[in-house]
């Protein structure tokens, strides 16, 4: 290639693309001129995520169905990067089902695996995989990379946990498909907040501005002291965009997350006051509105240094910068006009979300 050409598009391909990380990130990497691909079976994503200049290709279908993902690396490809986002998230929706969970989690790598190897060494696609801060074990200190994990065989509110544990091992021990490229990166992703996340599955930060904005209580699980350090998500997909044109991003583990650290009970507060409301906030018993099966995280902070070591900038906003653009942006509830926006649904929240 002649210097004075200009450099060639990355081309990437999102499984879970229409979610609410993948959607961000869809944006993030079509507006600096690459081409995206989505693929989503539309389970917890919506392609209206993606506004109409910067909508990407976008395949419907569930990545752990079989010959599915092959059938796009080979006809939509060849990508430079396969960003794997695609997961059952959500406390609600672990405690719902965890076996479930855990199955359509491994699936989906499995499936990853078996559609990379597929391919012809060189057009193999260098893959970052969405782990999560979930996988680490309780501990009271920033969680670095090398931290003690959960076990593999974790059950009930771990199971989410343990599936995406395995899920690394899995990625990790098919060393034969990264004999031509760097290995698969696992986005250990600490609390991702902002604009458009429901709260149907539980998620904290909506599930607080919807209750909110209608005057109901804002519930917090126990003494609401359990410390998050949340990260806005434009923020992460920026990050995630930096790490797809690193020019050697080294494989393995990386913590992506913020520093707007916070307890519970004062998110709900930064909420209430930044609303305007006059909702209360309240304690709630977890084990009454979440099942037997919940296990509280006390504290999660990550520690970004490897992130940093590789020269890209952690997540920066602030909790009340973070608290203020998505109560700007985020969406009124479905039922606004006709009853108070959250009505009918549990005004509580897993602060593990």
């Amino acid at each position: 290639m002649n210097i004075s050409d200009p450099p060639r598009l990355l081309q990437c391909l999102i499984t879970g693309g229409a979610g609410f990380i993948g959607s961000a990130l869809t944006r993030e990497l079509a507006g600096r001129g690459m081409r995206v691909v989505c693929l989503d079976d539309g389970s917890a994503g919506d392609s209206v995520r993606v506004p109409g200049p910067l909508r990407a290709d976008s395949v419907r279908g569930d990545v752990g169905e079989p010959g599915l993902l092959a059938g796009v690396l080979r006809e939509s490809g060849p990508f430079d990067v396969l960003f794997h986002l695609a997961a059952r998230v959500g406390v609600r929706a672990v405690l719902r089902d965890p076996e479930a969970c855990r199955r359509a989690n491994l699936a989906g790598v499995r499936a990853l695996v078996d559609a990379v190897g597929s391919l012809p060494a060189p057009s193999r696609p260098r893959v970052l995989a969405a782990s999560s801060s979930e996988v680490y074990a309780e501990g009271c200190e920033p969680l670095g990379e090398d931290a003690p994990l959960r076990a593999a065989d974790a059950r009930g509110r771990f199971a989410y946990a343990a599936s995406k544990r395995i899920g690394e091992e899995l990625l990790d021990s098919a060393a034969g498909l990264w004999a031509r490229t760097r290995g698969p990166v696992h986005l250990r992703l600490f609390n991702v907040v902002g604009p458009g996340q429901s709260a149907e599955s539980g998620m904290v930060l909506p599930t607080f501005i919807e209750a909110a904005r209608a005057g109901l209580p804002l519930g917090v699980h126990g003494d609401g002291l359990q410390v998050r350090t949340f990260a806005h998500v434009d923020e992460v997909a920026r990050v995630l965009a930096e790490l797809a044109l690193h020019p050697a991003l080294p494989a393995g583990p990386l913590n992506v997350g913020g520093r707007a650290r916070t307890s519970i009970a004062g998110l709900a507060r930064a909420v209430v006051a930044d609303c305007g409301s006059l909702a209360p906030i309240v304690r709630v018993d977890p084990l009454a509105s979440l099942g037997p099966a919940f296990e509280e995280v006390t504290h999660r902070v990550p520690d970004l240094t490897r992130l940093g070591s590789v020269g890209i900038a952690p997540p920066c906003m602030t909790l009340a910068a973070i608290v203020a653009d998505t109560l700007d942006r985020h969406p009124a509830s479905p039922v606004a006009g006709l009853a108070p926006a959250g009505a009918g649904r549990r005004a509580c929240a897993s602060p593990a979300s």
